[in-house]
């Protein structure tokens, strides 16, 4: 680049002169021509005046000798030709012996307008010549003639001066050309070297020019759009930084797909949820996720050019269900053609469980509700029935319609608790509780339905052990539940409860969840 931009610059200087002095050279050769052939016209025209009147009329054998005698004294070459173009006289050749002149230019030109005059080459002579005639009585023409020697001469002269000043200004284009030139192309260069630096990445480089003008405006251009470059750049590599952060630590799946369906992002949330290990970048979703619920999306966004919520379900790498959002994006902005396609997914798996556990919950709970409200119908319609008489039975239907009412608003208060639970509005009121005593309580109140399944109640509690700090009807309730389950469960046998104290101290992970099942398994 550096030699063609250094010969290119050396060329238009070199060009210009040989540009310059041609048509210079070729105007003032004519400009000379003009004024020689002018001043030859004016100087003729008054000699063949003077001619003319000596011109002897009476005797045509002697106008050979009369020319010559006047070429003596003029210089020019003197002819006298006939109306018709017969030469009947001339002072270099014998007019007898010459062709016939009417066809002349300067002769067809002077039988029109008085005077006429040509150049050219003279094949009597063998030179160049400057005819002059002149019609006389309309009878004869006298033709004057002189050779092109100081035309010539002067045109030549002039070319040798212009050939001289074109070769000296030449060497002084071809200097100042190396010169320009090589100072052009350094610049150019340094810039070259500048750009490449700039492309490289270093953007701490600057480049310094001494030239002024419009190289140092370019200079001072280059080194403002660089600045500029990098702190787009940095800005580029930042907003690219927080969305390659954002995308691999978000929980929902992302992926971009051009208007062919090819992914152009995909974060590692959605390969872990469609169980893909290797980068997909480049390939065709539906190759390598195939989905009859994601084949559906897409084919409605694509259709209707407009964002879709759906649920989609996959089986592989494991069950999940996945509330997929997708849209249609365009780049440019004002673009009206769909340029992809972006999809998220949300695992809504939990949310579906746990709907599943809602529902079994308030089937549990609508059971649980209904024995109680069932058995004190019964009894009620009994005692209505006439057993209301009969005091030792209606005692005990009154008992029991008793106890399903306390089962009946436990399970009320057991809702209440949960609700508040999930509120977080449940208050921990810790004081002084007996362990012995809180059992005692639980034991009385689920003796009768131990007895009534033959299952006895035990407690095992150190004789050292003393009141701990803890919230009395939280705990109450938790025992009450854990021995009302192992009753429910327990087909024969006993529900014992174990107190022991535990040692203070920092308990591993496993190690609790050890304890907690063993201790669940002794109240069961």
């Amino acid at each position: 680049m550096k030699h063609v931009l250094f010969r290119r610059i050396l060329f238009s200087y070199i060009i210009i002169v040989p540009l310059l002095f041609i048509p210079l050279g070729i105007y003032l050769s004519q400009v000379i021509k003009d004024n020689h052939v002018s001043k030859l016209k004016e100087s003729l025209g008054i000699q063949a005046g003077l001619i003319a009147d000596e011109i002897p009329r009476h005797s045509k054998d002697s106008l050979d000798d009369f020319c010559r005698r006047y070429k003596e004294k003029t210089g020019a070459r003197v002819t006298i030709i006939e109306s018709d173009g017969k030469v009947i006289g001339d002072s270099d050749e014998l007019s007898e012996k010459m062709d016939n002149h009417q066809d002349r230019p300067e002769i067809q030109e002077a039988s029109v307008n008085i005077t006429g005059s040509s150049i050219r080459f003279s094949r009597t002579v063998q030179k160049d010549f400057f005819y002059f005639a002149v019609l006389l009585d309309e009878k004869i023409f006298l033709r004057l003639a002189v050779p092109l020697y100081d035309m010539e001469k002067a045109i030549s002269s002039l070319r040798m001066r212009i050939a001289i000043a074109s070769v000296i200004t030449l060497i002084a284009a071809i200097l100042t050309g190396l010169l320009q030139a090589r100072k052009i192309t350094k610049s150019v260069e340094e810039i070259a070297a500048f750009s490449r630096e700039v492309t490289a990445g270093n953007f701490k480089t600057r480049l310094f020019l001494k030239e002024k003008g419009e190289i140092g405006e370019l200079a001072k251009n280059i080194n403002t759009m660089a600045h500029e470059l990098k702190i787009r750049l940095e800005r580029s590599n930042e907003d690219r930084h927080r969305m390659e952060e954002l995308l691999k630590n978000m929980h929902d799946g992302f992926v971009l797909l051009d208007a062919k369906g090819k992914v152009l992002i995909c974060n590692p949330a959605a390969k872990k949820v469609f169980g893909v290990e290797r980068d997909i970048e480049g390939r065709s979703l539906l190759e390598v996720i195939r989905n009859v619920g994601l084949t559906d999306i897409m084919k409605k966004v694509t259709d209707k050019e407009e964002s879709v919520v759906q649920e989609i379900e996959i089986a592989y790498p494991k069950e999940l269900y996945l509330m997929a959002t997708a849209a249609p994006f365009y780049y440019p902005p004002q673009s009206e053609n769909v340029s992809g396609v972006m999809l998220s997914f949300h695992d809504i798996t939990r949310l579906r469980q746990l709907e599943d556990m809602r529902k079994d919950f308030v089937a549990n709970v609508s059971h649980e509700i209904k024995t109680p409200i069932t058995a004190i119908k019964g009894f009620a319609e009994t005692l209505m029935a006439g057993a209301i008489d009969d005091r030792e039975n209606a005692l005990r239907f009154l008992q029991t319609i008793k106890n399903h009412s306390e089962r009946l608003n436990s399970l009320v208060e057991d809702l209440l608790t949960l609700s508040r639970i999930e509120l977080g509005d449940i208050k921990i009121e810790k004081a002084a509780v007996s362990l012995d005593d809180v059992i005692d309580t639980v034991f009385t109140t689920l003796r009768n339905k131990a007895e009534i399944k033959g299952i006895y109640l035990k407690k095992e509690i150190p004789e050292n052990l003393g009141e701990i700090k803890a919230d009395r009807n939280r705990l109450t309730q938790i025992l009450l539940n854990l021995v009302d389950n192992g009753i429910k469960f327990t087909e024969s046998g006993g529900v014992t409860v174990k107190v022991r104290s535990l040692e203070l101290g920092v308990w591993s992970e496993k190690d609790l969840i050890s304890e907690l099942k063993t201790q669940n398994s002794l109240i069961s």
